[in-house]
């Protein structure tokens, strides 16, 4: 009997130190969500503006800078080194931002539109795409890295996998790239 009740002491302990650490995890990681969602914005704002350089390569280097950089500095706030695989991390956002440039390119020559102002549409179609990756590249990495799961093991594929799963849940809506969107959007944000 006198074991019984030393086991439960034990197990209610165990459990409330379980509790503690769960609430001390959990505030932690809502302090490292609200600052990792204020940085992934930040950069998607970024990002866009990068979209709006005219030249072909410029863009895509601006891009994958500014995504490695957002990696590298939510890998800080997960508290993950990725120093070593850096390069990697480079090659896979610029990929990323080559794909997206040349998609955004090729719609454009598709859509046929004969404008003055079709250089300008363009150029904030490519903005938005290019904002849009970086926001969800960023979100992706967010979410492996609260998982404890290694940002250096992202690939190409998870991104892209990522990406059609963000458009299949109507997150990227393409009649949002209207001119009109575009621009009430950077007035709202």
């Amino acid at each position: 009997m006198a074991n019984d009740a030393l086991d439960k002491i034990q197990d209610t302990a165990e459990s409330n130190k379980l509790s503690v650490a769960k609430a001390a995890q959990t505030d932690d990681l809502k302090a490292k969500r609200t600052e990792s969602d204020a940085l992934i914005k930040r950069y998607a704002l970024l990002g866009t503006a990068s979209g709006l350089i005219p030249v072909f390569g410029l863009d895509v280097a601006a891009s994958t800078a500014l995504q490695t950089k957002m990696i590298k500095d939510l890998a800080d706030i997960y508290e993950f080194d990725i120093d070593d695989q850096i390069l990697r991390t480079a090659i896979t956002t610029g990929v990323t931002a080559l794909v997206g440039r040349v998609l955004t390119a090729a719609a454009g020559m598709l859509a046929g539109t004969i404008s003055p102002l079709k250089m300008f549409v363009n150029g904030a179609t490519k903005a938005a795409v290019s904002g849009f990756l970086t926001l969800e590249v960023g979100k992706l990495y967010q979410s492996k890295m609260e998982l404890g799961q290694n940002p250096a093991d992202i690939t190409i594929m998870s991104i892209a996998d990522h990406i059609i799963a963000q458009i299949k849940e109507g997150k990227w809506d393409a009649s949002k790239l209207s001119l009109t969107n575009q621009l009430g959007a950077l007035v709202k944000g």
